[in-house]
């Protein structure tokens, strides 16, 4: 994989374009599925964001630039509500500084890639542990307790901690699946590339 990089011209277009390509994909496919009530949309669009940032960052191996592009992204995604709703763009910016800190950490290769795709998989569901428990001060058991009621809820199943644990497995597929798309959709252009190159 490449070295990293400074920041050049063709590293702001690559951040200005990559980031407002995730951010259009939030703001549009996210009301979508929000209309359609998808299950698991968030996890979903964190998906999808994480092959686009994942491809970016091989492309344009810039120190930063993945936080940069969640920026941008994070902004055009607040400005597409009637209203201010600051979960969203936190949730946006905060994927972003996962993969960056990742990236920046390891060889952006495939264990980085899964890595990536593990925590931005899990993270919606410690995010709202961790903003009703330290943001609101809340008590953890009574918060966990009352997210596995919700869960029961939304899939209409008795309330159970295998459901719980299904739950989390799906997050956790949804990222790997997103990740390994990423890996193979970064093969299949780099191959395109070498072949384009010996023409």
């Amino acid at each position: 994989m490449k070295t990293q990089q400074p920041f050049n011209q063709r590293s702001i277009i690559f951040i200005g374009v990559f980031g407002t390509l995730w951010g259009l994909s939030e703001a549009t496919l996210g009301n979508v599925l929000h209309l359609l009530s998808v299950p698991l949309s968030g996890s979903i669009l964190s998906g999808i964001g994480l092959i686009i940032i994942l491809i970016a960052r091989v492309y344009n191996p810039v120190r930063g630039s993945t936080a940069m592009m969640a920026l941008i992204a994070a902004f055009i995604k607040i400005m597409s509500f009637a209203t201010v709703k600051l979960g969203p763009f936190a949730g946006i910016l905060m994927e972003g500084i996962i993969v960056e800190v990742i990236l920046s950490l390891f060889t952006q290769g495939r264990f980085a890639f899964y890595l990536a795709g593990l925590i931005v998989g899990i993270y919606p569901i410690l995010q709202n542990l961790v903003t009703k428990t330290i943001l609101f001060g809340l008590s953890f058991v009574p918060v966990l307790l009352d997210m596995v009621a919700g869960i029961s809820e939304r899939f209409g199943y008795a309330l159970g901690w295998w459901l719980v644990g299904g739950y989390v497995a799906i997050h956790l597929i949804i990222g790997l699946l997103a990740a390994e798309l990423a890996w193979r959709l970064n093969r299949r252009v780099k191959i395109h590339l070498e072949q384009r190159d010996h023409v």
